[in-house]
Order: C-alpha cells, then sequence, then structure tokens
C-alpha cells in the first residue's frame, strides 16, 4: 500500500503524518516506537523490536530503581 503526505513542522523538528489505513494495516498508533534509517535517498520506517536480552543487559546499578510498597494486599491478592 502506497500514500502520498506532506512534511511539517512540529516545534523545531518535521514530521510526517501516517495515512490511518496505513497505520492500522502497520499496527502502530500514537506512542508507537519507531526507528528510522536513512539509506541513500530513502528514508525506511519500522515498527521498534524490542530484544529483552538486550534490554537487561543495559540494566545497570544507576538505572534500576528501588522497589516500591503499594500497602497490604487487597482482596483475594496472595503474596
Amino acid at each position: 500500500m502506497g500514500a502520498r503526505s506532506h512534511v511539517a513542522r512540529w516545534g523545531s523538528s518535521l514530521a510526517v503524518r501516517i495515512p490511518k489505513p496505513i497505520a492500522e494495516q502497520w499496527g502502530v498508533r500514537e506512542g508507537s516506537c519507531i526507528e528510522m534509517v536513512s539509506r541513500g535517498e530513502q528514508l525506511v520506517m519500522r515498527k521498534r523490536a524490542y530484544d529483552l536480552a538486550e534490554l537487561v543487559a543495559r540494566i545497570s546499578p544507576e538505572t534500576r530503581h528501588p522497589e516500591v510498597d503499594t500497602g497490604s494486599p487487597l482482596g483475594q491478592e496472595e503474596w
């Protein structure tokens, strides 16, 4: 599926709208993470694929958050 779009200003950046039929086919919505790769005269956009092993490897003492106490169990919860 192909479509035409226009480049618009968004703050100090530029933006390109993704037509609704393509967004639906692609499975993206507002807030979805994408990657953009420049290949000569082409710009390739793709959904961001996460690799759990890569994400875990990037955890460091500086990026870890402390545990959060959410209070006593409620209802039928078991801990």
